[in-house]
């Protein structure tokens, strides 16, 4: 297949390497990274497998108006998903992918559509994987198994389209995973994500400062998100995400998992790189999410709101 990605840093970087591995004819649109991956390739540092892969899709500054491409991928922060959507629009392709936990998913499926010189699918995506770029490279961590969960914003995604994705993604170490709502996936990832985040801030990103109580904190504020999410009609997603910030054997077994990462190597590229390489994508995301709970009032979030004070300012 031919194919387009859009973003170069850590996740779009690890995304191309398994597309280049299962042998596709893949070009990156690059703009500060350009030279260095025109020079010396896409080199992805594989944490956890100890390994270094160095690939070599085409590079370009723009995405020529001349090509047909079967995909194209955009995985890039929430705010920078706004900054490529017209040439999102203009891109001559079927099918976009948007990757990232974007909460105007919305606005940029109606503009794509709106703007869009052919008729084309859009499905939404994320990337369950981490790390930063560093010295000209991509240092990401995560499971044996990369997994990009898939669908529609609303609903579930149209099946050939969700088919070619899965197609073109059939390697070793990568897994494509349907789901009907990617709107409550964002949604719920914010639950989960932005409570540790926020502790992340107040410790000047050194877990190791985080107490037993600033975990149960990190929890219970999860836990809060969620059930006011569902207060809201919003289902968790995955189904039943929301039961591992609940008591019992779930909910401790992830208050066991986040002790673990506050004290590890894991806690660093899971959470502590992503708030310090993406402080305007957490402003951008907290301040979202509070529009939307000022426009869909639900049950209180105290915990959750007395962390809030920990979010840097835009200074």
């Amino acid at each position: 297949m031919k194919i387009l990605v859009y973003g170069v840093g850590a996740l779009g970087s690890l995304l191309t390497h398994f597309l280049c591995k299962a042998g596709h004819d893949v070009t990156v649109v690059a703009r500060s990274t350009y030279d260095e991956l025109r020079d010396n390739g896409l080199v992805v540092v594989h944490h956890y497998q100890h390994k270094t892969t160095v690939d070599h899709p085409k590079v370009v500054r723009e995405a020529p108006s001349d090509e047909q491409y079967d995909i194209v991928f955009s995985v890039m922060q929430a705010q920078q998903q706004l900054n490529v959507l017209d040439a999102l629009s203009k891109v001559n392709t079927r099918l976009v992918v948007l990757v990232g936990n974007n909460l105007e998913a919305d606005r940029c499926e109606s503009y794509i559509r709106e703007h869009a010189v052919s008729k084309r699918h859009i499905l939404f995506g994320f990337q369950n994987s981490m790390g930063h770029r560093e010295g000209g490279k991509a240092v990401t961590g995560g499971l044996p198994v990369t997994e990009l969960v898939i669908g529609g914003l609303h609903s579930p995604g149209n099946s050939k389209a969700v088919s070619r994705i899965k197609k073109a993604l059939k390697v070793k170490g990568y897994k494509v995973t349907e789901i009907d709502n990617m709107y409550s996936y964002y949604l719920s990832h914010v639950a989960e994500l932005m409570p540790y985040c926020l502790m992340c801030y107040k410790t000047d990103y050194d877990l190791k400062k985080l107490s037993r109580k600033d975990i149960k904190k990190i929890v219970k504020a999860s836990d809060e998100c969620f059930d006011y999410l569902k207060s809201t009609g919003i289902t968790p997603m995955p189904p039943k995400e929301d039961e591992y910030y609940k008591g019992g054997i779930k909910g401790y077994g992830m208050f066991v998992l986040y002790r673990i990462m506050s004290r590890t190597y894991l806690g660093t590229l899971c959470i502590s790189d992503h708030c310090k390489n993406g402080i305007a994508e957490m402003i951008y995301v907290s301040r979202k999410f509070d529009e939307y709970r000022k426009s869909h009032p639900g049950k209180a979030m105290p915990v959750w709101d007395s962390l809030m004070k920990y979010l840097p300012s835009e200074e």
